[in-house]
């Protein structure tokens, strides 16, 4: 008796063996192409004989659902047939193409798997990248650019690129596929996310939305691979870029650029627009542009080399950094340093919780709770420095021939100068102030700290002493 049982138990796997066959065909070839009902009922039937007759826990094991896909028959199957072939004992191609695919060891410890009841995801996250992805075909749309024009795109989620091209058309590449290792059902919510294209006037917009505002999507955000590849004239042409979850990319666009996204990184390069930028948990890197700038980054950091125009830039949590920068600077973190090099042009700077390192020219006032403040003076400033900080040490360097007042002030700190100052106003009796002329009338140095030292630096000394 129990020997007809191991036979029919030998049967039904042969049958899940078959249907994995043609799931794993049709994933690859389509040869099989609306079979997936055939396949879904093949596969339920075997299981429920398999309950009938004792040969599987009750509960372990779900039915396939009406609209199952061939990725999520194949994965039932090779499910299924991985505890059958333990008990079995049997070398079927199933079981051989199964540790090809998954390996030895997979094979040989599926059975603690089981125990635990994760042998579903287990197998999910060991297939290959070709069985557990699923990709839809590309949206390619071409439009006509008018002077002037502007292109506006809002999506849910997906990376998105901009670059220009020789043409005076606008062309948008949309690219679509899903992971399914994590969750099987990703590929159905990405068959939910639709895109839109509507001209008016001058104005292309492009809205990219999941159908029926369906939430799920934000659960699996992470598992959708959708990236916007779009190409814009390289005459005078705007560009407005929002996505909820994904990076922002703009290449030589001549034109404004504003762009937003909730959880990504920018990158701007050769902009000739003013560009404004807000990134929620993402970093930002600019480079070559030319154009007065606005961005903001709640969590990330923020840099930017090359570039000549007004910056504006505010961060929460991360660092400011400044390269090669002709143009004034307004630059603010909560949580991070602040540097700017070989700057031209004056600079606001503040953090909460960094230090300040500054190689600028034009008026500079910089400010910093639980940070030190460095300082270099490109040669003979002609506007007033401010530097402030509670809880660090202050050092700048000037010139041996710089003409310039100080007004120098610490309180818990030592005041020492590598410069000869003439001692004018306030009380010389003071070590915690020292207010002067250095060579010279000049703009005036003020400097403040509290519990740290301030130390003036001579940055050519050899100079000096000659």
């Amino acid at each position: 008796m129990e020997q007809e049982r191991q036979n029919e138990i030998r049967g039904l796997f042969q049958i899940l063996e078959q249907t994995a066959e043609i799931a794993e065909d049709s994933i690859m070839t389509e040869a099989h192409k609306h079979g997936e009902n055939r396949c879904i009922s093949q596969f339920n039937k075997v299981l429920e004989r398999l309950k009938e007759i004792d040969a599987i826990p009750q509960g372990l094991f779900d039915p396939l659902q009406g609209d199952a896909a061939f990725s999520e028959i194949s994965i039932a199957c090779q499910h299924l047939a991985a505890y059958l072939s333990e008990g079995l004992s049997i070398s079927s191609d199933l079981k051989n193409m199964m540790t090809n695919i998954l390996g030895k060891k997979f094979i040989e410890n599926i059975g603690e798997e089981l125990k635990e009841g994760k042998i579903g995801v287990l197998i999910r996250k060991s297939m290959p990248e070709f069985l557990t992805q699923k990709t839809l075909d590309d949206i390619n749309e071409s439009f006509n650019a008018s002077p002037d024009g502007k292109l506006t795109l809002n999506t849910d989620v997906g990376t998105i690129n901009v670059r220009t091209a020789k043409s005076e058309v606008v062309n948008v590449i949309v690219r679509r596929s899903a992971q399914l290792k994590a969750d099987r059902h990703a590929a159905d919510i990405l068959k939910d996310f639709h895109v839109n294209f509507d001209e008016k006037g001058k104005e292309l917009r492009i809205n990219a939305k999941f159908k029926d505002q369906n939430r799920h999507w934000k659960n699996i955000a992470d598992r959708l691979d959708i990236h916007f590849e779009i190409t814009v004239p390289q005459t005078r042409y705007d560009v407005f870029l929002k996505t909820v979850g994904g990076d922002i990319s703009v290449v030589n666009v001549n034109g404004i650029v504003q762009s937003r996204t909730s959880k990504g990184d920018f990158y701007f390069e050769n902009i000739t627009g003013t560009v404004f930028g807000h990134t929620a948990y993402g970093n930002v890197k600019m480079t070559g542009c030319e154009s007065d700038v606005r961005v903001e980054a709640s969590g990330g950091k923020i840099e930017i080399n090359k570039h000549v125009g007004q910056i504006v830039t505010i961060t929460s949590g991360g660092d400011l950094k400044c390269f090669h920068v002709v143009g004034a600077i307004s630059a603010e973190t909560s949580g991070g340093t602040v540097k700017l090099i070989q700057c031209k042009g004056g600079a606001t700077v503040e953090t909460s919780g960094g230090s300040i390192s500054l190689d600028n020219d034009g008026p500079v006032t910089a400010k910093t709770v639980g940070g030190s403040i460095v300082g270099n003076v490109l040669g003979q400033p002609q506007d007033d420095w401010v530097l402030e900080s509670a809880g660090g040490d202050i050092t700048v360097s000037l010139i041996a021939e710089i003409l310039a007042k100080l007004d120098a002030r610490s309180i818990g700190g030592d005041i020492t100068s590598e410069l000869p100052i003439i001692r004018s106003g306030g009380d010389s009796s003071k070590e915690w102030q020292l207010k002067g002329i250095i060579n010279g009338d000049g703009p005036l140095l003020t400097l403040r700290s509290v519990g740290g030292n301030i130390n003036l630096k001579c940055s050519n000394v050899e100079n000096d002493t000659q």
